[in-house]
């Protein structure tokens, strides 16, 4: 059976708000996505890995690794880091174990804020993850950038001249 991509389309451009949808976090908390605006700018990004193999797992780990070695990068500069999948909360407590990761995973196995926001999905063999998708927003909750089909090169830096253009 071959890979069937989402063509929904996102929902969301740049200039609106962040959707108000609620996620639980690796440590077990709720976390909302609007919880930031007001507070700090967030980078949020949606990603596949913890319940893949082969070459989607090894892709879902490059975005992972990347925004591990961004983490304290994005912490210095007031930037909250918000990294998305639809495994189990079960599935990725077991992946930030695996690679170390310096931040909490959010969950999103029903796919709400997926199918919220418009983030493609792809269904392999019964299991959904979404495609990397990476949304900028900014202190007061809007969302200034979207990078679909996101790559990790590059990508933190992208988001952060979004959030605080160059002057």
């Amino acid at each position: 059976m071959s890979p069937v991509a989402s063509t929904s389309g996102l929902r969301v451009r740049p200039g609106d708000p962040i959707p108000s949808v609620g996620l639980r976090a690796t440590d077990g908390f709720l976390l909302n996505l609007r919880s930031f605006a007001g507070k700090q700018p967030a980078i949020i990004v949606f990603f596949a890995g913890p319940s893949l193999s082969g070459a989607g797992r090894e892709r879902g780990d490059e975005m992972a690794e990347a925004l591990k070695a961004a983490h304290a990068r994005l912490e210095r500069a007031g930037v909250a880091l918000v990294g998305v999948t639809t495994d189990s909360e079960t599935q990725q407590r077991a992946y930030v174990d695996t690679l170390a990761l310096p931040f909490l995973l959010f969950c999103d196995e029903r796919r709400t804020a997926a199918e919220l926001l418009g983030v493609p999905l792809r269904e392999v063999r019964g299991n959904i993850n979404a495609q990397p998708t990476a949304f900028a927003v900014s202190r007061e909750g809007e969302i200034v950038d979207i990078v679909e089909d996101a790559q990790p090169r590059g990508l933190i830096a992208r988001l952060l001249e979004s959030i605080n253009p160059p002057e």
